[in-house]
């Protein structure tokens, strides 16, 4: 299990530093409640930079999306689910959007369990997900 910095509050002064399951837990379900598509950014907090996953959470579909990024993934991945969404989701980071493809939405348990497995795992690329190349 690693450390990690979460950024996902634009006015928070620096990132939320987690050392646990529970912590990430309080992060994630805090991101939840604003009930809106919000992205958190997981960086192992010994080497941020190195590896990343961002998980975005929308508690009003019951869906979520990952962006994973690391040196066994140097050109980046996107989740990939079962479903289209028409128009393709936006999800938020600290005030700026991004677009994913149509496909990239997975249920919010997913998502959830992804982010724990980043810790787990010290930063390595999640299993169990289907993932797909990143956009362009």
């Amino acid at each position: 299990m690693v450390a990690l910095e979460a950024w996902f509050d634009r006015n928070a002064e620096g990132p939320t530093i987690v050392h646990t399951p529970a912590e990430l837990d309080a992060v994630l379900d805090t991101v939840v409640t604003w009930n809106a598509p919000i992205t958190v950014q997981l960086l192992t907090a010994e080497d941020p930079g190195h590896v990343l996953l961002d998980v975005g959470l929308d508690a009003r579909t019951g869906r979520g999306v990952l962006y994973y990024f690391g040196p066994d993934k140097p050109d980046g991945c996107i989740s990939k689910g079962d479903r289209t969404a028409e128009p393709p989701p936006i999800y938020y980071f600290t005030g700026s959007d991004t677009e994913f493809p149509a496909d990239a939405e997975i249920p919010l348990a997913e998502a959830r369990r992804a982010a724990h497995e980043f810790m787990d795992n010290g930063g390595g690329w999640p299993d169990g997900i289907e993932w797909q190349p990143r956009w362009d």
